[in-house]
């Protein structure tokens, strides 16, 4: 648990805020992680500062802000449930569709995996072997291909989310390390 989710934790306890305290907790499992960070992004939101500055706030703008998302937390449940319940769907479909219909995911990953092992440890062993015998080597694909092919795969199959975020998170950070 972060030092965030703990100081949240000890403060729902406080003013009577169970679920924000079940939540936080992992009481939900460990799949929540993604509830547990809209809650302290919430939380955050409602004291009007970022996350990372909950700590600095004052004890009652803090407690103030937990009643506000407590209120509000039968709503973000049912938000992550409908969002777990889609994925399940998603699953359900493609299980129906049968091997054939998905196998272009699974393909990709494995055939990705390959390519990366085949870039990174097989061929320069097998080029260093040649190359001391005198042979031929064997030309070895681009690094930047390898990942331009890899963030197609995953903008297409995790609905570019993970890039989106990667790249949200790359910016915030450069802009937090320029404040002053």
């Amino acid at each position: 648990m972060s030092a965030i989710a703990s100081i949240l934790v000890g403060v729902a306890a406080e003013v009577g805020a169970p679920l924000i305290k079940r939540v936080l907790e992992n009481r939900f499992g460990k799949a929540s992680g993604e509830l547990a960070e809209t809650v302290i992004k919430t939380v955050a939101e409602k004291a009007g500062a970022e996350p990372i500055d909950l700590e600095a706030l004052k004890p009652a703008d803090l407690k103030e802000a937990v009643l506000a998302t407590e209120a509000e937390m039968p709503e973000l449940i049912a938000l992550y449930t409908a969002g777990l319940e889609g994925q399940f769907a998603l699953l359900q479909a493609e299980t129906r569709e049968g091997f054939w219909q998905s196998f272009w995911r699974y393909g990709w990953m494995y055939l990705l995996a390959i390519f990366w092992i085949w870039r990174i440890i097989v061929a320069p062993v097998v080029n260093q072997r040649l190359g001391s015998a005198g042979g031929l080597m064997i030309e070895m694909i681009d690094v930047a291909t390898l990942m331009t092919l890899t963030s197609w795969f995953m903008a297409l199959y995790m609905g570019g989310h993970t890039i989106k975020d990667f790249g949200k998170n790359v910016i915030e950070a450069v802009l937090r390390g320029r404040k002053p």
